[in-house]
C-alpha cells in the first residue's frame, strides 16, 4: 500500500481525462455503477491506468480514515435495477439515474418504505446504491477534483475502492433522498432535519438498516445522515 501521494499537474490532467471517459459512458446510457475493473482498464490509456491503480493502492489511514477494509469484490449477479425514481426540487421534477441494489437489500428497502409510508405517509428514494470498485474509484476521483486535489478532505467525504459499503453487498449502503430532493448536493445535511430521517433513526434497525456515519463517528468520515447500510442478522 502507498502511505501518501502527491499529484503532479500531469496526474491531474489524467484524472480529468478518466472522468470524461466515464461521463461519456453515462451519457450513452451505460450503467457505470456495475463497470468492472478489467473494463475500466481497457477504457484508459497506459498512463491513466497506472495512475488509477496507484491511487487504488493508497492507504486512506494516512489521511485520517479509520474504517475497515472490505476488499475488492466481484460485481454481484443478483443486482436489481431501479428505474423512474422521481422527486421535486424548486418546483421542478427530476429523475434519479438508474440505481443498482442487491436483491435481498432491495427487498428489505421495499419493506422499510412500506412501513414508513404506513407510519408517516412518506418514503425515501435511493440516490446511490451499489457501486462497483471501478465506479467507486470514479466517484473518489470526482470528489478529489471537486476538493481541489485535497486528499485528506476527499477521504473524509468518500472512501476508496475496497473500503466502501456501497461496493460490499453484505453491508450494502444506500444513500437516501426524499421526494422533495433532500438532500441535494448543495444542502446535503438538510436530510438530518427531515421527518424521514427522524423515522429512520427510530425504526430502520427493524429492517436491518443502520446509520453508518453519525456525528463524531469513529471512522474519521464526515456526518452522513443519508447513508444507511444493510446488515443482515446472522
Amino acid at each position: 500500500m502507498i502511505s501518501s501521494m502527491v499529484l503532479t499537474s500531469k496526474d491531474k490532467i489524467a484524472i480529468v481525462s478518466i472522468l470524461e471517459k466515464i461521463e461519456r459512458r453515462k451519457r450513452a446510457g451505460i450503467l457505470v455503477a456495475r463497470l468492472s475493473l478489467p473494463a475500466l482498464w481497457q477504457m484508459l490509456s497506459k498512463e491513466e491506468r497506472v495512475l488509477a491503480q496507484k491511487i487504488m493502492r493508497i492507504n486512506p489511514g494516512h489521511y485520517g480514515f479509520r474504517g475497515p477494509r472490505y476488499g475488492i469484490t466481484k460485481v454481484p449477479s443478483n443486482l436489481v435495477v431501479i428505474h423512474n425514481q422521481t422527486y421535486m426540487i424548486r418546483k421542478t421534477r427530476k429523475t434519479v439515474s438508474p440505481q443498482l441494489v442487491s436483491k435481498n437489500v432491495y427487498n428489505a428497502y421495499r419493506t422499510l418504505n412500506a412501513a414508513m409510508r404506513l407510519d408517516i405517509g412518506k418514503t425515501v428514494l435511493i440516490e446511490s446504491g451499489y457501486r462497483s470498485p471501478a465506479y467507486q474509484l470514479a466517484v473518489f476521483l470526482h470528489y478529489l477534483k471537486h476538493y481541489k486535489w485535497n486528499m485528506r478532505k476527499t477521504c473524509k467525504r468518500v472512501t476508496l475502492p475496497g473500503y466502501s459499503e456501497h461496493g460490499y453487498p453484505p453491508h450494502q449502503a444506500l444513500d437516501f433522498i426524499t421526494k422533495h430532493g433532500v438532500p441535494s448536493e448543495k444542502y446535503r445535511l438538510r436530510f438530518e432535519k427531515t421527518v424521514e430521517y427522524k423515522w429512520l433513526l427510530k425504526r430502520a434497525h427493524r429492517f436491518n438498516f443502520s446509520l453508518s456515519y453519525p456525528h463524531n463517528n469513529q471512522w474519521g468520515v464526515m456526518f452522513e445522515p443519508w447513508h444507511w447500510a444493510y446488515r443482515a442478522k446472522p
